[in-house]
């Protein structure tokens, strides 16, 4: 199931006994291709109603529906309404727009997207960080899930995603962690869990403790546990930071290298997010990092020759909430970087180590950034990093 995301639209209510705010959401306000339900949920003061109805654009087939095979529906708040959701057999992307309009005078707009047709249904999402999908005998896919701590309409809580990985349950490394970084996820700042462990396996699929290297314990022989999503990126509750800590998101790092560039590299990455209201300077900061794997083994596990990062940021989109692939490739700023893992690695400036997407990709044979239109994505990640969007790039 993909994560809830939650649009809400809140006022005040005259009665002092009603204090319930007024809300509409999606189950999943994007379903891959072959979904067949979806479900729309409200809330708002006892003995609210609303009437839901479902539009399409002029090229679309009625492709969902209520109950009955209808496009409108009346029910009480507090009531899950289903939604018969049908294939998508066209090789692109398709809207409808749900209007919730409740008794009391509030109106909420939802939008639900539906992906082209794919081969890998489950895997394919309209997340603006996920690489594509790759065979793998020894490869373990994966999403934690996360519910956060919202502090006001712009740093909003619920269900999230946390963060995606591609296992390789034979070397004992993740070949990359996936993830979004916001304010939402940082704050408010509940601090450093240290909280080592095996993946507890509470969320699907299950990867069994024998793939896993027991991080409540060091590497040893000069090698720091390395987050690849980091700790401080994940900051909103204690529950979300302790996922990072899980080992299928340790690498195995040179000490000199985890405490110096890449240390640095990762503050870098939060003060270019988006974090507080006054400063956002666009949407979402979508981030893959990951390991390429050497020669040498660790307590088991297979120690990265490189470890690399690729970041992607819209343009600010202050008139509506687009879907990563409705920007155009000039709303786009795209970089990777690179480093050997190793102490020469962690002298490394970043603006040394900075490298094309398309690089990274040719360096790691993953294509990133899937879910972009393929044009948009081709210029993008081949444009050569633009310094002046990465404040403080060249100063480490």
């Amino acid at each position: 199931m993909l994560a809830a995301l939650l649009v809400l639209f809140t006022g005040c209510n005259k009665d002092d006994d009603a204090t319930v705010e007024n809300a509409a959401s999606l189950a999943a306000a994007t379903v891959n291709c072959s979904t067949t339900t979806n479900a729309l949920s409200t809330q708002g003061p006892a003995g609210t109603t609303f009437v839901a109805t479902i539009s399409f654009a002029d090229n679309d087939e009625n492709w969902c529906s209520f109950p009955s095979n209808t496009t409108t529906a009346t029910a009480q708040v507090g009531q899950s309404l289903e939604i018969t959701v049908g294939e998508n057999t066209s090789d692109r992307y398709r809207a409808a727009e749900i209007t919730v309009t409740f008794s009391n005078g509030y109106t909420a707009l939802l939008t639900m997207w539906q992906m082209p047709a794919s081969s890998n249904p489950e895997y394919q999402r309209s997340w603006g960080e996920q690489p594509a999908y790759r065979q793998g005998s020894s490869y373990i896919y994966k999403t934690y899930y996360t519910t956060l701590r919202g502090t006001n309409k712009y740093l909003t809580g619920g269900y999230r995603r946390n963060y995606s990985i591609c296992y390789d349950a034979a070397n004992r490394v993740a070949l990359w962690v996936a993830y979004p970084l916001h304010g939402c996820y940082t704050t408010p700042n509940s601090g450093r869990s240290d909280a080592w462990s095996y993946d507890p396996n509470d969320q699907l699929p299950v990867i069994d403790r024998s793939l896993q290297y027991n991080v409540e314990n060091t590497y040893g022989r000069g090698y720091a546990r390395g987050h690849q999503c980091p700790s401080a990126d994940r900051y909103n509750t204690d529950e979300t930071n302790a996922m990072t800590f899980y080992s299928t998101n340790i690498m195995p790092q040179n000490y000199d290298f985890n405490g110096g560039s890449w240390v640095s590299l990762e503050g870098k990455i939060r003060a270019w997010a988006p974090t507080t209201v006054t400063k956002m300077r666009y949407d979402t900061l979508f981030v893959v990092t990951g390991a390429l794997p050497g020669n040498g083994q660790v307590s088991g596990v297979r120690v990265p020759s490189k470890c690399w990062k690729v970041l992607l940021k819209q343009k600010r989109d202050q008139n509506e909430n687009r879907q990563i692939w409705e920007f155009s490739a000039d709303e786009l700023q795209a970089i990777g970087f690179i480093f050997p893992n190793d102490a020469v690695g962690g002298e490394m400036k970043l603006i040394e180590a900075a490298y094309t997407v398309k690089e990274v990709e040719q360096l790691t044979g993953f294509t990133f950034f899937e879910n972009l239109d393929p044009a948009v994505a081709d210029e993008v990640k081949s444009r050569e990093p633009d310094i002046a969007q990465w404040p403080g790039l060249a100063i480490n």
